[in-house]
């Protein structure tokens, strides 16, 4: 159960006393220079246990991942690898062996990391009964042919040429940990899991890119966004990840808090979802025309957003490496959308209107969408969900995606799942119908070792996505941070400078 404000603000002081720290001052003042842990809330349920950096659906459990577990590479803003614990990555003329060349970095238990440490660590992910992450784009590395070359280098085996495969040597789940071991992670990063306390983590010293300024890291975890802006307020943490766009805007000019926003982090979509028969109403392409040209997107944007983003071009990722640009913005045609919701034969017929039960804000948008679809003839009943395990609801769903490689996400929808790595689609009906033409593409990208060929594989793979589904706004993601915290960046989600608390110093 999320904790309510009251029992979220007395877990967080009972916490700062028994570490026998002074709280914080009331409007997030910030804390005296002593002060050695860093409390840092999160959406989510707790309690939380051991960060397994294998396993990582949630933003709680990414950011304690990449605190405790280095991945090979990072990826930058635009969603393009850099070297992290790999100096270096590089591939054959096929692209099916790659050699990668490891920092000489030391362990938790004082070791330093190994080739077998990578290769136990990638047979963890893989196993089925792990539920990896990254399991899928693991899924054609030939752990059999793979070996360690030396002692920092070791040589990769695909099953397929594949020169995107950088990209998920960053992926979120594909931390390196001394023998595979997730459950009981012993890595290089910043932090170790240390003591009974499994939401606090303590310094690595010994960490390669140098100590934390912060003794602990303390998560706090809570799915009331209201109590985690309060708990920012009153001084009780000094980050508070994704706070809403209202939050932000009560935030802003006050004095003792702040906020850190990255445009381009999260994309919001409009789908329809048909029927199995793909014979009814909502299988009419028409009707997804309609919905393209009946929406108001720069309402939506100005009422859910509150300005805090930008109305969609029907494209992910604006920003990002590979993203298609310079597409003509769709215009509002109510007279044409009226037409075509006619000739779909669903005027005046209500349709359900899926929530999405990973974005709060969708709810409001749902009550913005209704009046501006009764416009053009079509009535929308906002619903909740169908429970993870029953089959897809026919109507039109609401969708968040945050930032990640446009390869990847080309990836998920070419084979028919849901392109939010936060979702674990296992059992979720969330499926969509795979697109061979997009996968063709993407096949092509990942063969040729030009770059300029495989950019151009991947914008026209974006491209056949268009008319798959409406994009209604690029939003950003808001961190509220207290006075005093220093060094937290705009950073779009799971790049190498979010929630890096190595890198942030309060007080």
């Amino acid at each position: 159960m999320p904790l309510s404000r009251r029992a979220f603000l007395r877990a967080t002081g009972a916490a700062v006393a028994a570490a026998g720290l002074p709280a914080l001052a009331a409007c997030g003042a910030p804390a005296a220079p002593a002060t050695s842990r860093l409390t840092v809330a999160f959406a989510g349920l707790g309690p939380l246990d051991v960060p397994d950096p294998h396993v990582v659906w949630r933003p709680v459990d990414r950011a304690r991942a990449a605190a405790v577990a280095d991945t090979l590479l990072v990826w930058d803003q635009e969603m393009r690898p850099g070297p992290h614990l790999a100096a270096s990555v590089g591939p054959d003329r096929t692209g099916t062996r790659w050699r990668i060349r490891l920092r000489e970095v030391i362990a938790h238990d004082g070791r330093p990391l190994t080739p077998a440490d990578v290769l136990a660590s990638f047979r963890r992910i893989t196993d089925p009964a792990t539920r990896g992450t990254a399991a899928a784009l693991l899924s054609h590395v030939d752990l059999d042919a793979s070996r360690a070359v030396s002692p920092t280098e070791l040589e990769i085996v695909l099953g397929t040429p594949d020169f995107l495969f950088p990209l998920v040597l960053g992926a979120p789940g594909t931390g390196i940990v001394r023998g595979g071991r997730g459950d009981a992670p012993v890595g290089t990063g910043a932090f170790r899991v240390a003591g009974r306390d499994r939401a606090v983590l303590t310094r690595h010293d010994a960490h390669w890119l140098g100590p934390a300024h912060h003794r602990e890291l303390e998560f706090l975890v809570d799915d009331d966004e209201e109590n985690r802006y309060r708990a920012l307020l009153d001084g009780h943490v000094a980050y508070a990840h994704d706070l809403f766009p209202h939050s932000v805007r009560r935030i802003l000019g006050r004095t003792g808090t702040g906020v850190v926003s990255t445009p381009g982090s999260a994309t919001r979509f409009l789908e329809v979802v048909g029927t199995r028969r793909r014979s009814g109403p909502l299988d009419d392409p028409r009707l997804r025309e309609a919905l393209r040209l009946g929406i108001d997107r720069d309402e939506l944007v100005r009422t859910v957003l509150l300005d805090l983003g930008t109305p969609g071009d029907d494209l992910f990722g604006p920003g990002l490496a590979h993203h298609l640009a310079g597409v003509p913005p769709v215009v509002r045609d109510v007279g044409r959308a009226r037409e075509l919701v006619t000739a779909a034969g669903v005027r005046d017929t209500t349709v359900p209107l899926l929530l999405d039960p990973f974005d709060p804000l969708s709810r409001r948008a749902a009550e913005v969408l209704a009046e501006q679809l009764e416009e053009v003839g079509l009535r929308v009943e906002p619903r909740e969900p169908a429970p993870p395990d029953a089959a897809p609801v026919p109507g039109i769903r609401f969708r968040r995606a945050p930032a990640q490689p446009i390869p990847l996400y080309l990836r998920a929808a070419a084979q028919g799942g849901d392109p939010d790595p936060t979702v674990d689609d296992a059992g979720s009906g969330r499926r969509v119908t795979a697109r061979p033409d997009v996968a063709g593409l993407l096949a092509t990208a990942a063969a040729t070792p030009d770059e300029r060929a495989r950019d151009g594989a991947l914008r026209r793979a974006q491209a056949l996505l268009r008319d798959a589904a409406t994009v209604w706004s690029d939003g950003a993601e808001h961190i509220g941070v207290t006075a005093g915290l220093s060094g937290v960046r705009p950073a779009r989600p799971d790049t190498g400078t979010w929630a890096r608390f190595h890198r942030v110093r309060l007080g």
